[in-house]
Formats: C-alpha cells, sequence, structure tokens
C-alpha cells in the first residue's frame, strides 16, 4: 500500500490551513491572509505535507526521512535544519505559541487546529481565497485573547532541551599583537553578549575542542542529534590597515557553511548585532533588537574586561581591572565601564580600590542589573535584595551564565542550597569552559557555603 502522505502530495489541489497560512503542497507556497507568498523548498515543502497530513501527531525523524528523503542516509542535522528553516516561514503569522513543537527523542508534531481544507481544481481560487478571508477573521478576533508567551517560537535557552544551539568559539587573531587579542576577545564576548539576549538560542562558549577526531559528543550526548547545534568561528584579519571580521556559521556534523559574514570591527555594536541578527534568522530563531544599543562602549577594553571578569577568578579579576582601567582612562563618563568596574572592586577586594562603589542605572541592559547585584550582595551583604535584580538580568538576557553563577551564589547565602545547585547547573550547560563553576558546585555539595 502505497504511504498515505505520498498520496497527499499527489494531491495537487490540496490546499491546507497552517496557523495564518494557506500552504498549497503542489506549488511549495505559503500564502498570508495579507497575500504574501513564501515559497519553501522542495523538502522543506515535503516537510510540511508530512507534519499536515499526520496532524496533532508525532512523527519521528526515521518517518521523516523515509518520506521526505525516501529513505537515503542523511546527516544528522538534515531534518532539525529543514525543521527550522519550516518555523522561519511560518514565524511570520506573528502567532507566539508554536505551530511546530519539539517532542523530545520522540520527534516533531503540528499543532492540531480544526481548520483544514481542500478544494477542487475548479474551484481552487475561490477556495484558496475563501481559507485566507477566514484565516484573517480568526487573527483578528483570536489576536486580542490569545495567550502570549516570552520565549518566542521555540523552546528558551533555560530549557532543558533547547531547540537551537550555538556553539561560539573566540575569534581568532592570526599571529595578531597584543592589540589584536584584544580586540578578537572583545568582539567574542560582544557576540556572546548579543546572543545571550536571544531566548530561542542556547549559547554555549567552548563546549567541545573542534580539532578533535570526534568532535561530536558533548553536546550530542547531552542534548540528543535531533537538537540543531550550529558553530560559528571567526578570524580577525587587516585589510589595508582596517581590522576585519570574518564570521561563519557551520553545522559541525557536515562542516557545511549556511552562513557568512563581513564586519569592520570599528563599525559599532548596532551594525555587529544587525550581522548577527541576520545570522540567527538562517537557523529559524527571531532576531534580537537590543535597546540603547548605540550607548554600548565601542572600546574593546570595555569587552575584554568583561570577558575576563566573567571567568570569576582572582587572577582573571586583576586583568580585568587592568583593561577597565584603561577604557575609563579614555572616556572617563563611561557609565558602563565605571559600573563593572564598580562589581568587580565590589566582589574581589584589593583589584581596584580606587573604584565607584555604587552602580548608576543604563536602561534596559542586563549588565548594570548584574553590576547592580554583585555591589548588593558583596559590598552591602545583602544576598536577598541581590535576587531581584538577578532576576531581572535573566528576563533580558536568559543566556548569561555569569548572572546564573551570582544568582547561585545568591541562593547559597539565602540558605537556598537546592536553587544554588539547579542555578550553576544552568550556568555550566552555558559556559563548561568556567573551572570555577565546577569547583564551586563541588564545595557547595561537601558543606562549604562561604
Amino acid at each position: 500500500m502505497e504511504d498515505s502522505t505520498v498520496q497527499s502530495r499527489k494531491n495537487t489541489d490540496a490546499l491546507v490551513s497552517v496557523g495564518g497560512w494557506c500552504f498549497e503542497a503542489a506549488a511549495n507556497t505559503l500564502t498570508s491572509a495579507a497575500g504574501e507568498v513564501v515559497r519553501l523548498e522542495d523538502k522543506v515543502a515535503a516537510l510540511l505535507a508530512l507534519l499536515c497530513d499526520r496532524r496533532g501527531q508525532v512523527v519521528s525523524r526515521a518517518d521523516i526521512v523515509k518520506v521526505v528523503w525516501d529513505g537515503r542516509a542523511v546527516s544528522e542535522q538534515t531534518v532539525p535544519v529543514a525543521i527550522s528553516k519550516l518555523r522561519k516561514a511560518l514565524s511570520e503569522d506573528g502567532a507566539d505559541t508554536p505551530l511546530i513543537e519539539t517532542v523530545p527523542k520522540r520527534g516533531y508534531r503540528l499543532r492540531d487546529e480544526e481548520a483544514a481544507v481542500a478544494a477542487p481544481a475548479e474551484v481552487r481560487r475561490r477556495g484558496l481565497w475563501r481559507v485566507l478571508g477566514v484565516a484573517a477573521v480568526i487573527l483578528l478576533v483570536v489576536g486580542g485573547f490569545w495567550p502570549r508567551g516570552d520565549g518566542g517560537v521555540v523552546p528558551p535557552a533555560a530549557a532543558e532541551k533547547p531547540s537551537i544551539i550555538l556553539t561560539l568559539k573566540d575569534i581568532r587573531a592570526p599571529a595578531g599583537t597584543e592589540e589584536d587579542l584584544t580586540r578578537a576577545v572583545a568582539l567574542s564576548e560582544l557576540a556572546s553578549y548579543y546572543l545571550s539576549r536571544v531566548p530561542e538560542v542556547l549559547v554555549i562558549r567552548h563546549w567541545w575542542n573542534f580539532d578533535a577526531p570526534d568532535p561530536t559528543g558533548g553536546i550530542y550526548t547531552r542534548y540528543g542529534t535531533d537538537t540543531p547545534v550550529y558553530l560559528i568561528t571567526g578570524t580577525l584579519i587587516d585589510e589595508g590597515g582596517v581590522s576585519v571580521v570574518l564570521l561563519a556559521l557551520s553545522v559541525p556534523m557536515t562542516e557545511e557553511v549556511i552562513w557568512s559574514g563581513m564586519f569592520r570591527a570599528e563599525a559599532g555594536a548596532e551594525r555587529y548585532f544587525a550581522l548577527l541578527g541576520d545570522m540567527v534568522e538562517r537557523v529559524g530563531a527571531r532576531p534580537h533588537a537590543v535597546a540603547d544599543a548605540a550607548r554600548l562602549p565601542a572600546d574593546f577594553d570595555f569587552w575584554q574586561g568583561r570577558y575576563l571578569s566573567h571567568l570569576s577568578n582572582p587572577g582573571a579579576a586583576k586583568g580585568a581591572a587592568l583593561h577597565l582601567r584603561a577604557a575609563l582612562a579614555k572616556k572617563p563618563d563611561d557609565t558602563m565601564a565605571a559600573n563593572s568596574l564598580a562589581a568587580l572592586a565590589a566582589r574581589w577586594p584589593g583589584v581596584a580600590d580606587d573604584a565607584p562603589v555604587t552602580v548608576q542605572p543604563f536602561g534596559a541592559d542586563h549588565m548594570a542589573a548584574v553590576d547592580a547585584a554583585v555591589v548588593l550582595m558583596y559590598r552591602g551583604g545583602d544576598a536577598a535584595g541581590a535576587i531581584p535584580f538577578l532576576d531581572e538580568a535573566l528576563a533580558l538576557a536568559p543566556g548569561d551564565h555569569y548572572a546564573l553563577s551570582l544568582l547561585a551564589e545568591a541562593r547559597v547565602r539565602t540558605g537556598d542550597i537546592a536553587g544554588a545547585l539547579e542555578a550553576y547547573e544552568k550556568a555550566i550547560r552555558l559556559a563548561p569552559f568556567a573551572r570555577a563553576y565546577e569547583a564551586r558546585v563541588a564545595a557547595i555539595q561537601s558543606g562549604e557555603t562561604n
């Protein structure tokens, strides 16, 4: 007996409502209520047809490969990449509830909806407008009452089973000067800052050694092979006296480069974030508009200082103080640099005794909230008062491992040991390179809470 999905793909007259879209399988198109047409790749359209045919049911990866790829051997990333492309195409309908759900260890499911339409060829056009009209009414009526989520269309970074993982390697500066190395690390930290604020994406720094013979064990062992994983790499080069960063996004299991970009290092945070936003769109996530991006420090010493302060050890703290002082020497009114130095001095007495003792507000930026929490907890001894600041920071940047580590310390000081270990576990997931986190977890488990 012929597969029912294959048969449904042969029905060239099929029109199906998917969220706010009308899907025409024969033409590989999605049409919105406003008349916008999105053309899907053949395999992506076939995948959507399969999910529509089994709407409300979990479709396993094996079934997807059997139907869409005719059972051929494909990369572990092939299906997740196709799912990501499909999510990106469907996300434009404005719905906050995911249309395509990832069911851990089982597969994917298209959310069950009552509207599914089929029209014969002679009334296709009339049927199409009917579907679009109904969809428009549904969107207008339901839009005002639909529950609004805050995690985008896929599970957030803090979820146990993330939908998208971006592994970020520090930008390289081959045979560069000390200034080049500072610039490279600073741009890596700036990228991490932006990506940590994209709630759909789990950003991991230095998870594995990509030069190892088998670089797949760490992430795929923990999260499963159906989790889309992408690798971001960058190289700082000199182009006629101008520092340029070449960025690439690839699928590590296949080494396929799916996006590349070029950024002039001195162009500023806004342009850098626009480039990174284009990159995250390629993996099916929504780019994040950072408030006050134009006011973020452009000084590379500042970002190098932030990077070192996140390492959470006394040696790195001394290096962080040197860089933050250098940033303030060049721009004494740099509020964020002053805040960072105040927080550093509060946590590591002796590294910056000349630092400010308070933190100044800075718009809706999570770094100011983190710095305020550090000063409150370590200088003021008010761990309970620091927790709301850290909650605010993590609401803005759910991928900030340093904020999670501080939340863990605040919970230790308020007697919530279980909560502290949970927060540290999440921090380690985001920053496995941070040996200080693992050492602190071991200390807490052995009863050392100071």
